[in-house]
């Protein structure tokens, strides 16, 4: 806490506390020090610095989440902590407020004596004096870490639904070019066993080298399907990156050949030429992809249909991906629940319920939007939009210790 302005003499009669032994001012000197007990014992995190950036509330919440008491901060300039930290979003968002910037709600990372990565979401506002000039910035917020780690454990969750979905066809994507790499060895084989009898040249031959070909080519494909299956099921590292949208597209459509094969579905892709590349998490943007894919190839009833994908860009801002079946559509009664955790209108023990939900957050956090139309006997459309740089992108980065 700021320390109390020096005594002045009565004649000054200057804003401040009042002098020892006046009495006039002991009820406003009363209120502000039962304010400040207010603010210090609230069960929400506070946090006031000037408009230099340097601190000069850090109540006890705040204390109890990082393990710095508020007499290690107050005075320091915030920016340069946090900087020195590696997680400078909170007093960059308080200057900017500062610098005349609107009223912010923002999800920010912050340190610990610990070493690890607390989360917090504030609501950052200037304090004005009178006259209505800024004086100070006001951050009031909760501690939202274990609403983070929760979250994290349904996306993943609802991640390894899918990979038993994905699962169901990996023996056919394996047991093709095994078939294909026998075939080719037995033959490769049984011209080395009648060449060492001297029954033919012992020679390599073009034939051989396209089957010797085809052996790698086979290898190859099992194990990129392999490494695809095992990283997508395994635990995703929250890494922003700038991606290709239609490489991260083609990458789930490629993972999900053999849906469209059980459901009928005739893929139909339209990828937009020259889109933005886009500051994402590549895991959680294939998730989405291959979510909403296969929930369309499902949705295509027994005679099959078309799956159409496509992608487009709305100038520089935003790319976007649209998801089309030619299934039954959805319900009128169903549409208001359609990303409610745990709704689902499929028969039990095929669905979590979780995959539309799950979807949404991550295209949330990604500061995107996600819309669908559907119409009765015609099919669904779901549209998701996100924009290529989202300014708080660094809500979905990987935590690292503080230095």
């Amino acid at each position: 806490m700021a320390s109390s302005p020096k005594p002045r003499k009565p004649a000054a009669k200057k804003p401040g506390r009042p002098p020892a032994g006046s009495g006039q001012s002991r009820p406003a000197a009363g209120l502000r020090d039962y304010l400040e007990q207010i603010v210090d014992q609230a069960n929400v995190l506070v946090i006031a610095t000037d408009l230099a950036g340097r601190v000069m509330v850090w109540n006890r919440a705040m204390a109890r989440l990082t393990g710095f008491p508020s007499e290690t901060v107050v005075g320091r300039e915030l920016l340069l902590w946090l900087s020195d930290a590696g997680m400078p979003e909170l007093a960059q968002i308080m200057k900017q407020v500062a610098a005349g910037g609107d009223l912010s709600n923002c999800e920010v990372r912050l340190p610990s004596v610990s070493g690890t990565v607390a989360r917090a979401a504030f609501n950052v506002a200037s304090v004005r004096a009178e006259g209505g000039r800024p004086s100070a910035l006001l951050a009031v917020g909760q501690d939202i870490t274990a609403l983070r780690v929760l979250q994290n454990q349904v996306i993943h969750a609802e991640k390894l639904a899918t990979v038993g979905q994905i699962a169901a066809g990996v023996a056919h994507e394996i047991n093709n070019p095994l078939t294909s790499i026998q075939a080719c060895v037995e033959a490769v084989l049984h011209k080395a066993s009648m060449a060492t009898q001297g029954l033919v040249p012992n020679q390599i031959e073009p034939v051989d080298l396209e089957r010797l070909k085809r052996v790698r080519d086979g290898v190859e494909r099992i194990r990129r399907f392999t490494h695809d299956l095992v990283g997508y099921a395994r635990p995703s590292r929250v890494e922003i990156e700038r991606l290709d949208f239609n490489e991260v597209v083609e990458h789930a459509l490629s993972f999900c050949e053999h849906i469209f094969v059980e459901a009928k579905a005739t893929l139909d892709r339209d990828l937009a030429p020259n889109l933005p590349p886009v500051r994402a998490v590549r895991d959680q943007v294939m998730q989405v992809v291959t979510n909403l894919v296969t929930n369309a190839a499902q949705a295509l009833g027994e005679k099959g249909g078309v799956v159409r994908v496509r992608t487009f860009h709305e100038g520089e801002a935003s790319v976007g991906l649209a998801v089309t079946d030619t299934g039954g559509g959805i319900r009128e009664e169903h549409r208001a629940s359609i990303f409610d955790p745990f709704f689902t209108t499929k028969p039990a023990g095929s669905g979590t319920g979780l995959g539309l939900s799950v979807v949404r957050n991550i295209v949330y956090a990604h500061g995107g939007q996600i819309t669908f139309q559907s119409k009765l006997g015609s099919g669904t459309t779901f549209v998701v939009t996100l924009p290529v740089s989202h300014p708080l992108s660094h809500n979905l980065e990987e935590e690292k210790p503080t230095p």
